[in-house]
């Protein structure tokens, strides 16, 4: 059931905060962090690092719920509120990295979510490798440049 809950409140938080004539475009940046959870998850699951418990619907050994839920969604408010100041994305990878991260510990509360071979401390250094690269992709690939000033 909690896997429904953090999906629905994902989404409403994506319908709530997305501005509607840039969610054609960044949307990319949500399937970029959708695809790049699932290969992140598939390999660590697949070492034994940690494991997904109950995840209704599976998905290469992660949720269904989860990769379309929280990991789509926060990909997809990464690129809309992604800023146009340089010292200020540094600021956007933090602010991302630690909401997803409190994600995971809500997930690890729960019990959907067990370490095994896993310290919290990797999944913040994953968390942040993983906005850097939706960084790189929103200012190369969506065309995100600094502003002049």
């Amino acid at each position: 059931m909690e896997w429904i809950i953090l999906f629905a409140v994902s989404w409403i938080a994506l319908f709530a905060f997305a501005e509607p004539r840039q969610l054609k475009k960044n949307i990319w940046c949500g399937v970029l962090a959708l695809a790049l959870q699932l290969v992140v998850d598939t390999h660590a699951i697949s070492y034994g690092l940690y494991s997904i418990n109950n995840p209704m619907i599976s998905i290469m050994g992660s949720s269904l719920f989860f990769t379309a839920g929280p990991v789509f969604t926060i990909g997809t408010l990464f690129a809309q509120f992604y800023p146009q100041k340089r010292w200020l994305r540094i600021a956007n990878i933090f602010v991302f990295s630690t909401l997803f991260y409190f994600q995971e510990i809500l997930l690890l509360l729960s019990g959907n979510l067990t370490y095994t071979n896993w310290h919290f401390t990797n999944s913040i250094v994953i968390d942040i490798c993983v906005m850097v690269i939706l960084s790189w992709f929103s200012i190369v690939v969506l065309d995100k440049k600094e502003e002049n000033t």
